[in-house]
């Protein structure tokens, strides 16, 4: 049996327990659960490099040599375990997303959805793309380009192929502005936790809802109030369950003692125990597919608990604590800072660094500046800079799964008009976001 075969099998049952003490730590503030708990991360981590993609040990390899850097110039080794321990929430957040996405896959309102999406006339097939990604990837995340690449004939050419993928990306990707189903969300709280979730629904709602609209003016030929109404109108029966849901958990994070991510923990197990109920048949299906996802897992942990790593031993490094956080409070003006983190983050996905790692640094980077920054426009900065840095690297999950659901080169979609997309409502997103900070900080 290959280490892969062998990884799929044991690492379910480790983070089915994994998830269970994040759970527990919810509601407990347990030091040897903590201690236990991210120790057996790091060996779900460290088995989990043995059978990674060659794109997953390239991004690994260059966060350990941060790291390694950072270490050398005095930052404390003490804070790995720590790393390990920030990261065990991504560890209850993953499976739980692959059980919530298994769930609303076999919806029917979903399939009816889809079927709109299908049956759309060619000339708006891009609009219906652009929609459709956007709310499905809003809970389904990656998932939503196996539904919106089923809906391409395959009859279509190369060129229709690479647009489609185009369009659900810029879709997909800018849902990263307020989704609390995406890591990134997860990690934006991680440094930033005091941003009320509603503030951060409504500012990053407004921001996505511009992005489509940018997207729309810039790439729908022809573009027509009746072409804008047909994709809309075929998202109406996925509407209610899946505003409902985000509801409850915005619900839950202001009535339950939990975090944001607490509450989507809580959440979601809780509307699938109900679907389960209603519908004891998808019982074995939906727990089959997060089985075997849950044994797929191993790339996305070793980069999310490595990309903690960094930032939280880079909150400690003396030349970013001493050096780099009062060198920004003094010189960087509250508009460069939010260019400089998302613009940082896309500029250096392009060329294949992780938005994740970027993110991670700048956050531990401005957080301890002193610098006159709000935290909802700083995290906006952030999730900006994650979703759309992933829509253009070539590392990206986002990407990578855009290709392959639309049968098309990745480099194609890495480089080409989604760039253009990522300037103008980059340059619109930091307007808003330094007017906003102006507003907040007096």
């Amino acid at each position: 049996m290959t280490i892969a075969a062998l990884n799929r099998r044991w690492r379910p049952p480790v983070l089915l327990a994994i998830w269970a003490a994040a759970f527990a730590l919810l509601w407990i503030d347990a030091d040897w659960l903590h201690r236990a708990a991210a120790a057996a991360l790091g060996g779900v981590v460290v088995l989990s490099v043995l059978d990674a993609r060659r794109e997953t040990l390239l991004v690994f390899a260059l966060i350990a040599a941060l790291s390694t850097g950072l270490l050398v110039l005095g930052a404390d080794a003490d804070e790995i375990l720590h790393g390990l321990d920030r990261s065990l929430i991504f560890t209850g957040l993953l499976p739980t997303l692959a059980l919530t996405r298994a769930v609303a896959r076999g919806l029917p309102s979903v399939r009816v959805a889809q079927h709109r999406i299908a049956g759309l006339p060619a000339r708006w097939a891009g609009i219906g793309l652009l929609f459709g990604a956007h709310v499905f990837g809003s809970v389904l995340t990656t998932g939503a380009f196996a539904l919106m690449g089923s809906v391409v004939p395959d009859t279509a050419s190369d060129a229709d192929r690479r647009a489609g993928a185009l369009a659900a990306l810029r879709g997909m990707n800018t849902v990263a502005l307020y989704s609390p189903f995406l890591v990134g969300f997860a990690v934006a709280y991680t440094y930033l936790p005091n941003v009320p979730v509603w503030q951060m629904f409504s500012l990053g709602g407004a921001l996505a809802a511009s992005g489509l609209t940018i997207a729309l003016l810039m790439f729908a030929r022809p573009l027509s109030i009746e072409g804008v109404r047909a994709g809309l109108g075929c998202l109406a029966p996925v509407a209610l369950p899946m505003g409902a849901s985000a509801a409850l958990v915005v619900l839950a994070s202001q009535v339950l003692p939990v975090s944001t991510l607490g509450a989507v923990l809580v959440v979601m197990p809780a509307l699938a125990i109900l679907h389960f109920i209603t519908r004891p048949h998808r019982i074995v299906p939906v727990l089959a597919e997060t089985r075997d996802a849950m044994g797929r897992m191993g790339d996305d942990l070793v980069i999310v608990s490595a990309a903690m790593i960094l930032g939280t031993l880079a909150e400690t490094a003396p030349p970013i604590r001493e050096v780099i956080a009062p060198w920004i409070a003094m010189h960087l003006p509250p508009w460069a800072a939010f260019g400089a983190t998302s613009g940082s983050m896309v500029l250096l996905a392009i060329i294949g660094m992780h938005p994740m790692i970027t993110g991670t640094v700048m956050m531990a980077a401005f957080a301890g500046s002193g610098l006159a920054i709000a935290d909802l426009p700083l995290m906006a900065a952030m999730l900006f800079g994650w979703g759309i840095g992933a829509m253009n690297s070539i590392s990206s999950l986002s990407l990578v799964a855009a290709a392959q659901m639309f049968r098309t080169p990745q480099v194609g979609l890495a480089i080409g008009p989604n760039l253009l997309f990522a300037l103008v409502f980059g340059i619109f997103v930091t307007v808003v976001l330094t007017a906003l900070n102006a507003q907040l900080t007096g």
